[in-house]
């Protein structure tokens, strides 16, 4: 009988072991994947210059439940530079030179651009919201610098040679609202470009977008959120 309570001891210190140590193992061996539905956060002080098309300015990965509405905020120093040339000359009364261009920023979520405007109804497909277009792009500076001389002297002998240089420098924010993300891992990617308004012969127009951030504040808005002219919660 001793030696059957010998026994019998072991076999549950065994029990107790085995118990302990399994929840142990588990811990250690747990998913290390993204949690769904937080805040997130990019910056960015590297300075990108246009013109070009699709530059990229920042990105993110996250990941959300269905359904999931997304608030993003992207603030940014833009800088417009232009050079004016009048070359002048004896066969003009008049001369004029101007350049310009406006920098667009756009956000793309997983590759898709994201409207300004959209509707939430159940289920809250995500493959129901629209993509956007070139009319969802957002300007953050814009500028145009044109001059014009006139030769008004009493013997005429045409217009004098000028060259205009011109920079300035601001800060700009603006705020989109992506409705029903779904559920799953995303990318969202925030892009500029320089549209080039007008630039005469050897004048030009360059941009530059400095200092950057992103936030994205994952949500949930009314299951029937309209974003409009006259949006509803």
């Amino acid at each position: 009988m001793l030696s059957l309570s010998r026994r019998a001891v072991v076999a549950a210190s065994v029990v107790a072991a085995i118990g302990i140590a399994v929840p142990t193992t588990l811990a250690a061996t747990g998913s290390q994947a993204q949690p769904a539905d937080k805040a997130v956060a990019a910056a960015s002080k590297t300075a990108v210059m246009a013109p070009g098309t699709n530059k990229t300015l920042m990105s993110a990965t996250f990941k959300t439940s269905k359904p999931e509405d997304l608030l993003i905020s992207v603030s940014a120093e833009c800088s417009i530079l232009t050079n004016t040339v009048i070359h002048g000359g004896p066969n003009a009364a008049t001369d004029s030179a101007s350049a310009g261009g406006r920098v667009r920023v756009w956000l793309e979520l997983d590759g898709k651009i994201v409207a300004l405007q959209s509707t939430s109804q159940p289920p809250q497909d995500p493959n129901a919201q629209p993509a956007g277009d070139d009319t969802d792009k957002v300007t953050f500076c814009d500028q145009v610098h044109q001059r014009t001389v006139t030769d008004n002297e009493s013997d005429s002998d045409g217009t004098d040679g000028s060259t205009d240089y011109l920079k300035t420098k601001s800060s700009a924010a603006f705020n989109w609202v992506r409705l029903n993300a779904g559920s799953g891992d995303h990318t969202l990617v925030v892009k500029a470009d320089l549209i080039l308004d007008t630039a005469t012969a050897d004048s030009s127009a360059e941009a530059v977008v400095g200092n950057r951030t992103l936030v994205i504040e994952p949500t949930k808005l009314a299951n029937n959120a309209v974003i409009s002219d006259t949006g509803t919660n």
